[in-house]
């Protein structure tokens, strides 16, 4: 065995500190499995159990309103339940002459209606619109004589 191998066996600090980070690694392992996001959110109840929804319903009705918005590219939606109420975060990009702040509050308002009318939920938290980038525009043809 290396004679630096021995020395840091034999160190009073290798226990102590191969303990705290062991300590600290199941720490992080219970944390994470016992304070997972919920997969699915109570839309309401009903006499013959609950309505659910999952976050991956929530995420490709997000997307599609995305699609149908013209002046965007394709979106990354991220969806997390905080205390019941679900939030939204769309990532897109705009083209160049979009007007950012009309593009961005229709589409949360569309957001906002086709969760509520379409899904049903309630409990709506946070819309986050980030615009990550602008799309360059198609180049036209050349015209043929």
């Amino acid at each position: 065995m290396p004679y630096w191998l021995q020395d840091l066996l034999d160190s009073k600090y290798f226990i102590g500190g191969a303990t705290t980070l062991l300590a600290l690694i199941v720490l992080w392992l219970i944390k994470a499995i016992m304070f997972r996001p919920p997969r699915v959110v109570q839309v309401f109840p009903t006499e013959g159990g609950q309505v659910l929804v999952t976050r991956r319903a929530v995420k490709e009705l997000v997307v599609h309103c995305c699609d149908e918005l013209a002046g965007t590219g394709s979106a990354d939606v991220t969806v997390g339940i905080r205390r019941g109420e679900v939030c939204t975060r769309v990532e897109l990009k705009l083209r160049r002459n979009a007007n950012v702040k009309g593009v961005t509050s229709y589409l949360r308002e569309r957001i906002v209606q086709a969760l509520t009318e379409n899904l049903g939920l309630e409990k709506l938290g946070d819309v986050d619109i980030v615009v990550v980038g602008v799309l360059e525009e198609p180049e036209a043809a050349p015209a043929k004589a």
